[in-house]
């Protein structure tokens, strides 16, 4: 199931999981502010919630990390599996912290919040953000995954062919050839959201490692997460992945990440594609970093010589830069809403007319490759 107007509650039931008895009070308090959610019950630790939820059953979970007796990422587990509920993880910044939690987003979590300070749960500084997420994980698509194998340490190139495509894709996978036949994309850009982690996993582990574009990222993460999200990546890819550094040139079976909380650019420079990283923007639909923000640098950056892909997430970043990009004769390929976690960006540009091309998730890939085939290197 999606995320749509139409499958919000009016009254949205929230379980709030944490081992702190202050903090399941202050963040119950906090969501409580919010006329549309309810808190229906509190638990002290894994355990705890999954024996209530034998007897209650919320819309949403926000749940912690580090708990005793059963932690979150074990409850996790079971949750998605026996109830398939969106859960939303309260996590640190910490190494650890952050570890945890893209693997809880690899698990099925739907998204997370930074754990916040006891000081910004009493002021109220933290609601917008909490009641936010929790509002977008209403109604999120929640599928048990596998954890993923890690790659051997060295791996040979590949040429590999597209992995099987569904039925109903081919005709779109043709549609994509003939769209790249013209537009020779020079590299790969996707923008993602909610739900993005464990799709940027499934399609980036289908790329070959000897992909002949380089491909730029932004996943919507906070600053301090998308080192750990690129390292995770890197270790299910025979791509090299890593979060982007300013100035770092855009180079063939590389994929680079916007740091979280920075606005990623692309520029041309002789001849090359180079990275901006830019902490100090603000924000651009709601968002650093932006989806917008990559894809509208790509439209002057590129004349049209790209393939950009809108993956799942809440909301419609992503959508505006789209649009332009396909009016400079850009491939422009968006997620099926069906196969989303949440389909509001996908969605925003399928309905503005601005993707050239869906495709379910399981495909998204071999539009790749097939933008790939097409492509060529950028020239001065």
């Amino acid at each position: 199931m999606t995320v749509t107007a139409t499958t919000l509650p009016k009254t949205i039931r929230v379980m709030v999981v944490d081992d702190s008895a202050l903090m399941r009070k202050l963040l119950a308090q906090l969501l409580a502010r919010s006329p549309e959610i309810e808190i229906i019950d509190t638990a002290m630790d894994g355990q705890f919630a999954l024996d209530h939820l034998r007897r209650v059953r919320p819309d949403v979970i926000l749940m912690d990390i580090d708990m005793p007796r059963l932690d979150g990422l074990a409850a996790l587990d079971r949750i998605v599996a026996e109830y398939s509920l969106p859960v939303v993880m309260c996590s640190t910044r910490t190494t650890a912290g952050g570890q945890a939690t893209i693997e809880a987003l690899a698990r099925g979590a739907v998204d997370f919040i930074e754990k916040p300070s006891v000081e910004a749960l009493t002021s109220g500084e933290a609601a917008a953000e909490i009641i936010s997420r929790v509002r977008g994980a209403v109604g999120a698509r929640v599928v048990a995954r596998r954890p993923p194998q890690n790659r051997p340490q060295t791996v040979a190139p590949l040429t590999a062919a597209p992995a099987p495509i569904s039925g109903n894709s081919r005709a779109t996978i043709e549609q994509i050839k003939k769209f790249a036949s013209g537009a020779m994309p020079e590299l790969i850009a996707i923008g993602t959201s909610t739900g993005g982690p464990p799709a940027l996993e499934q399609v980036l582990a289908a790329l070959p490692g000897d992909f002949p574009l380089g491909i730029v990222i932004v996943q919507h993460m906070p600053a301090g997460f998308t080192a750990m999200l690129a390292d995770h990546l890197n270790l299910i890819s025979k791509l090299e992945i890593r979060e982007a550094a300013n100035g770092e040139t855009v180079r063939p079976g590389v994929a680079l990440i916007a740091p979280g909380g920075a606005h990623l650019r692309v520029v041309q420079a002789k001849g090359h594609y180079v990275v901006t990283v830019d902490t100090r923007g603000p924000l651009i639909s709601g968002h650093r970093p932006s989806v917008d923000a990559l894809f509208e640098s790509l439209v002057t950056a590129s004349r049209g010589h790209v393939a950009a892909v809108i993956m799942t997430g809440m909301g419609s970043d992503g959508a505006e830069g789209l649009g332009r990009l396909a009016e400079a004769g850009a491939v422009t390929i968006a997620q099926t809403p069906d196969s989303c976690v949440c389909s509001g960006m996908p969605k925003s540009s399928i309905d503005r007319g601005y993707a050239r091309a869906i495709l379910p998730i399981e495909d998204i890939a071999a539009g790749i490759i097939a933008c790939g085939a097409a492509g060529r290197q950028p020239r001065p």
